[in-house]
C-alpha cells in the first residue's frame, strides 16, 4: 500500500472501518484485513465486536482464532462439539480464560458435555446475554441441579431475548422459571408436555414467537379453564404430528396469532374447516404456511386429491387472504397426498423420480413447474432406484435449466440393484455448480451400483463450490473395497470435508496429496489394528490434529499439516469418551 494511500485511510474515523467490519466474517477481518499494513493491523486490534463461529472450522484457524483475539472483544460466539469438530469445546476450555469473556451479548454451544457446560457457565461473565442457544451431547446426573440453577439464572436476565433449547423433556421440565422472563423468541426442540408448555407462556409476558421442533405439547386435555396468550403473534410447528382437534385446541390459547407454519403429517388439513376456524378464532391472522403429508392406511386416488384442492378455491384463501395452495398425489393410487402452501415453507425436499405425481393448485395460473413454488428449497433427498431412469421422458433430460435451481446440497441414495443408462437426470434437476455438500450413500455399494457412484463422483467435477463430500455405506463396506483406490483417485481436490470408507494407508496418502485444503476427514474403518495405523500416520504427517473413534468411524479435525514436523509435537488427542463400537 502507497504512503499517499494509507495517509488518505488515516483521516477516516476508526468507526467507519468497525462499521464495515460488523458486515464481514470475522476470518477475512482477523486472517485478510489484519496483515494488510500497519495502520489495519491497529484498527483490527481496537475492533470489539467480533462474531467467532466455530462451527466446521478448521482446526488451524481455531487455534490462530484462541491465541489472537482479546475474549474482551468477543461478542457472539458459537461452540461445536460434533462429528466435524471433535473435542472443539474442551480444547477451546483449555486455550483460553473463560473469564475474560466479558462483553458477550450471544452465545451458543452445539453438542456440549453438562460437565463443561457448567465449568464454562461458572467462569463466563453472562450480564449482557440477549441470545442463547444450547444443545446438551452428553448428560451427567450428577450436575442436574447445578445445570437447572444456571438455567435459571440465565433466563431472569433483563436483556436476554432469544433462547434455543434442544435438551431433554425432563429438564425443560424442571426450569424454575422466573415470573417475568423478558423472551421475545422461544425455540424448544424436546417433545415437552402441555403443563410445561403453560408454565412457560404464563412466565413470558413479552414472547411473541414460539418454535416447536417436535409435535404439540403432550397431555393435552380439556378442562373447564380457558387459557389464553395473547403476546404470542408467531408460531412454527416443524414436526406436527396430531389431528385437526388437537391442533386447534391449542391455537384457542392465541387469539391475536399473525403468523402461523405448519410441517408434519396425518393432519387433515381442510379448506373449508381452516377458513371457518380462522375467521372465528384467528382473525389477525395473516401469514399462514404449511406442509402436510396426509398419510392415510387405505389408498387414496385422484378424487381424493380433486376434493382435498377443492375445498381452498374460494374467495377467502384466492382473493381475500391470497393465500395459494397445491396438492399432489405421488401416484395414483397412493396412501400419501401432499398439501402445502406456495411457496413450500421447508428447505428440504424428498424428490421422487419414479413417482407420476399429479399436481392440482387453487390458482389457475400456477403449474408444477412454476420457480416460485420452489423457491425456498436448499436440499434434496434423491432415492434412486432401478426404475428411476425409465419414467423420465426426454424433455425432462434435454432441459438446460435445472428446475431446483437454489438447492446446495443433496442426499443420494443409491438402490443396491440400480443399473442406470444415464445419469442427466441429476443435470436436469440441480444446478451442479452450486453444490456445497453432496451424500451418497446406498445399503451397500457392489459392482451392480458401483458404476453409477463413479459416475456421479465424475460429474461433481463441476461442484466449484463443494466443500463435503459424504461416501457412505449403511451395511458391508467391504464390498466397496476393490474400488477404493479408484475412488481415491477422483475425488474433488477442493474438498474441506470428507467421509468414505478406508482400508489401506495408500488411499489416506493419495487423499491427504490430492485435497489440499482438507479440514475434517472421517474414515469408515472395521479394524481397531487399522484405525491405530491411521493415527499413527497422522501423527507423522500433521501437528495438533484430534481424533474421535465413534461407531466404526475414525474423525480427524486435521491440525497443521507438514512434511517436516518437529520431534517435540503434540500427539493426536484421543478423545476420552471414545468407543471402537
Amino acid at each position: 500500500m502507497s504512503h499517499a494511500t494509507n495517509a488518505s485511510f488515516e483521516t477516516l474515523p476508526v468507526e467507519i472501518f468497525h462499521r464495515i467490519f460488523d458486515n464481514l466474517d470475522a476470518q477475512t477481518i482477523v486472517f485478510s484485513i489484519r496483515s494488510v499494513c500497519r495502520l489495519f493491523q491497529r484498527i483490527v486490534n481496537t475492533y470489539n465486536r467480533y462474531n467467532l463461529d466455530f462451527k466446521s472450522i478448521s482446526k488451524s484457524d481455531f487455534h490462530r482464532f484462541c491465541h489472537s483475539i482479546n475474549p474482551q472483544n468477543v461478542t457472539s460466539l458459537r461452540l461445536c462439539d460434533d462429528e466435524q469438530t471433535p473435542n472443539q469445546i474442551a480444547l477451546f476450555m483449555s486455550l483460553v480464560r473463560l473469564r475474560q469473556f466479558s462483553r458477550l451479548h450471544a452465545i451458543s454451544f452445539l453438542g456440549i458435555a453438562e460437565f463443561q457446560l457448567n465449568m464454562i457457565l461458572k467462569r463466563m461473565h453472562l450480564n449482557c446475554l440477549t441470545s442463547f442457544s444450547l444443545n446438551i451431547q452428553q448428560y451427567d446426573s450428577r450436575r442436574r441441579k447445578t445445570t437447572l440453577k444456571f438455567l435459571s439464572s440465565i433466563l431472569v436476565h433483563p436483556s436476554l431475548r432469544k433462547v434455543e433449547l434442544s435438551i431433554k423433556n425432563d429438564l425443560i421440565h424442571n426450569i424454575s422459571w422466573p415470573t417475568n422472563v423478558q423472551l421475545v423468541h422461544l425455540t424448544i426442540d424436546s417433545d415437552i408436555s402441555f403443563d410445561t408448555m403453560l408454565t412457560i407462556l404464563s412466565c413470558s409476558s413479552q414472547l411473541h414467537t414460539l418454535v416447536l421442533k417436535q409435535n404439540l405439547p403432550r397431555l393435552m386435555y380439556k378442562t373447564k379453564q380457558t387459557f389464553s396468550f395473547p403476546q404470542l403473534t408467531a408460531l412454527t410447528i416443524e414436526n406436527l404430528n396430531d389431528t385437526m382437534d388437537k391442533l386447534e385446541s391449542f391455537l384457542l390459547c392465541l387469539p391475536l396469532l399473525i403468523d402461523l407454519k405448519l410441517i408434519g403429517e396425518h393432519c387433515d388439513l381442510d379448506g373449508k374447516r381452516c377458513q371457518q376456524f380462522i375467521q372465528m378464532n384467528l382473525p389477525y391472522l395473516n401469514n399462514f404456511q404449511f406442509f402436510i403429508d396426509i398419510i392415510k392406511s387405505t389408498l387414496q386416488t385422484l378424487n381424493d386429491l380433486e376434493q382435498i384442492i377443492e375445498s381452498f378455491r374460494n374467495p377467502f384463501w384466492t382473493d381475500y387472504k391470497k393465500w395459494f395452495v397445491a396438492a399432489q398425489l405421488k401416484s395414483d393410487p397412493s396412501y400419501c397426498i401432499q398439501i402445502y402452501s406456495i411457496p413450500i415453507c421447508k428447505s428440504v425436499l424428498r424428490y421422487e423420480f419414479n413417482s407420476y405425481n399429479i399436481f392440482r393448485s387453487n390458482s389457475a395460473i400456477l403449474s408444477n413447474n412454476d420457480p416460485l413454488i420452489i423457491k425456498n428449497i436448499n436440499e434434496l433427498i434423491f432415492p434412486l432406484k432401478s426404475s428411476t431412469y425409465r419414467i423420465m421422458n426426454e424433455d425432462e433430460l434435454a432441459t438446460n435449466t435445472p428446475r431446483y435451481f437454489n438447492v446446495t446440497k443433496i442426499d443420494v441414495t443409491i438402490d443396491r440393484r440400480t443399473i442406470l443408462d444415464s445419469l442427466k437426470f441429476l443435470t436436469s434437476v440441480v444446478d451442479v455448480s452450486k453444490l456445497v455438500e453432496v451424500k451418497l450413500e446406498s445399503f451397500y455399494f457392489n459392482k451392480d451400483n458401483q458404476t453409477m457412484l463413479f459416475e456421479i463422483v465424475s460429474i461433481l467435477d463441476q461442484a466449484r463450490s463443494l466443500l463435503s463430500l459424504v461416501v457412505h455405506s449403511n451395511y458391508c463396506k467391504y464390498e466397496l473395497y476393490p474400488y477404493l483406490n479408484r475412488l481415491c483417485s477422483i475425488i474433488p481436490r477442493q474438498l474441506k470435508h470428507l467421509r468414505m470408507p478406508a482400508n489401506e494407508l495408500n488411499q489416506i496418502e493419495v487423499i491427504f496429496e490430492r485435497c489440499q485444503n482438507l479440514s475434517i476427514v472421517q474414515f469408515e474403518i472395521t479394524r481397531t489394528k487399522f484405525s491405530l495405523e491411521v493415527i499413527k500416520w497422522f501423527n507423522q504427517h500433521t501437528a495438533d490434529s484430534a481424533f474421535r473413534r465413534h461407531v466404526g468411524c475414525d474423525t480427524i479435525w486435521i491440525g497443521t499439516k507438514n512434511i517436516l514436523i518437529k520431534e517435540n509435537h503434540k500427539r493426536i488427542k484421543l478423545d476420552e469418551n471414545q468407543s471402537d463400537n
